[in-house]
Protein backbone atom coordinates (compact mmCIF):
# COMPACT_ATOMS: atom_id res chain seq x y z
CA UNK A 1 0.00 0.00 0.00
CA UNK A 2 1.21 3.22 -0.96
CA UNK A 3 -0.62 5.40 1.82
CA UNK A 4 -2.24 7.36 -0.51
CA UNK A 5 -6.28 6.76 -1.14
CA UNK A 6 -7.62 6.33 -4.14
CA UNK A 7 -11.34 7.58 -5.03
CA UNK A 8 -13.49 5.70 -6.31
CA UNK A 9 -16.85 6.87 -8.83
CA UNK A 10 -19.97 5.30 -8.54
CA UNK A 11 -22.56 6.21 -11.36
CA UNK A 12 -25.31 7.58 -9.78
CA UNK A 13 -28.98 10.27 -10.44
CA UNK A 14 -29.15 13.15 -8.37
CA UNK A 15 -31.91 13.52 -6.61
CA UNK A 16 -32.44 17.14 -8.90
CA UNK A 17 -32.26 14.69 -12.52
CA UNK A 18 -34.95 12.98 -10.82
CA UNK A 19 -38.35 13.10 -12.48
CA UNK A 20 -41.75 12.08 -10.88
CA UNK A 21 -41.85 8.67 -12.76
CA UNK A 22 -38.66 7.39 -11.16
CA UNK A 23 -36.43 7.53 -14.19
CA UNK A 24 -33.05 9.74 -14.51
CA UNK A 25 -32.79 12.43 -16.82
CA UNK A 26 -28.73 12.99 -16.51
CA UNK A 27 -26.34 9.97 -14.74
CA UNK A 28 -23.41 11.85 -12.90
CA UNK A 29 -20.38 10.07 -10.99
CA UNK A 30 -20.58 10.59 -7.68
CA UNK A 31 -17.67 10.14 -5.17
CA UNK A 32 -18.14 6.94 -3.00
CA UNK A 33 -16.70 6.81 0.56
CA UNK A 34 -13.95 4.57 1.55
CA UNK A 35 -14.05 1.69 4.21
CA UNK A 36 -12.38 2.69 7.31
CA UNK A 37 -10.94 -0.62 7.73
CA UNK A 38 -9.85 -2.80 5.07
CA UNK A 39 -11.46 -5.92 3.86
CA UNK A 40 -10.24 -8.63 5.84
CA UNK A 41 -9.39 -12.37 4.87
CA UNK A 42 -10.56 -14.77 6.88
CA UNK A 43 -6.77 -15.77 8.41
CA UNK A 44 -6.76 -11.97 9.51
CA UNK A 45 -10.56 -11.69 10.51
CA UNK A 46 -9.71 -14.63 13.04
CA UNK A 47 -6.51 -12.94 14.26
CA UNK A 48 -8.90 -10.21 14.77
CA UNK A 49 -11.56 -11.91 16.58
CA UNK A 50 -9.16 -14.48 18.78
CA UNK A 51 -7.92 -11.19 20.01
CA UNK A 52 -11.52 -9.75 21.50
CA UNK A 53 -11.93 -12.73 22.44
CA UNK A 54 -8.74 -13.09 24.38
CA UNK A 55 -9.20 -9.58 25.73
CA UNK A 56 -12.53 -10.70 27.21
CA UNK A 57 -11.23 -13.58 28.84
CA UNK A 58 -8.51 -12.20 30.74
CA UNK A 59 -11.48 -9.42 31.99
CA UNK A 60 -12.87 -12.05 32.70
CA UNK A 61 -10.14 -14.12 34.73
CA UNK A 62 -9.71 -10.52 36.31
CA UNK A 63 -13.04 -9.76 37.50
CA UNK A 64 -13.40 -13.51 39.14
CA UNK A 65 -9.63 -13.14 41.08
CA UNK A 66 -10.40 -9.63 42.03
CA UNK A 67 -14.02 -10.66 43.37
CA UNK A 68 -12.30 -13.80 44.91
CA UNK A 69 -10.05 -11.81 46.73
CA UNK A 70 -12.55 -9.29 48.21
CA UNK A 71 -14.36 -12.24 49.98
Amino acid sequence: MSGQTDLLYVLACASNHMQSDGTCTQWVWLPYPQQVLPPLTLAEGSMVALAIVGVWAVGLKARLVFRAARM
